[in-house]
């Protein structure tokens, strides 16, 4: 049992410092984002889904450890460790709106792009209006 609950402590400190490595990420997204440079977002959205994906699996060992242990147990563990859980409620709240935040800026310039493209078109069929001219047949026929 006691091995179990080190256990836990261990993955939730791991929890928690993937947490800090997702709040850089986020930082160095929210910088790329308002530089518009797509391709430093692109690989910073693949290292992040990296660790959300090693967040994921933390949670996952977490969950199986304390489906094991009783619930006096897991009770006594939430109280020792509840500055622990609560640092990571914190930083994930924080991800959650930085998140939020950058999905917003590219709302915005998604939209703003679809205008621009938008006014291209309208002014390619304001051109195909004036057309080119229409090539002048001959007079003169080409039977004789």
């Amino acid at each position: 049992m006691d091995k179990k609950k080190t256990e836990i402590v261990r993955l939730l400190k791991h929890k928690q410092e993937i947490c800090i490595r997702l709040l850089e990420k986020m930082a160095e997204q929210m910088k790329a984002v308002d530089a518009q440079d797509e391709s430093r977002l692109a690989a910073i959205i693949e290292e992040k889904e990296a660790l959300i994906a090693g967040l994921n699996e933390t949670d996952q060992k977490i969950t199986g450890l304390a489906s094991d242990l009783d619930q006096t147990i897991l009770t006594s563990l939430t109280s020792e460790n509840a500055e622990l859980v609560q640092r990571i409620e914190s930083d994930l709240e924080k991800i959650i709106k930085q998140e939020t935040v950058c999905q917003t800026k590219l709302n915005f310039v998604k939209s703003e792009l679809l205008e621009k493209i938008k006014a291209v078109k309208s002014g390619q069929r304001l051109l195909k209006g004036y057309g080119v001219s229409q090539r002048i047949k001959s007079k003169i026929s080409k039977n004789i």
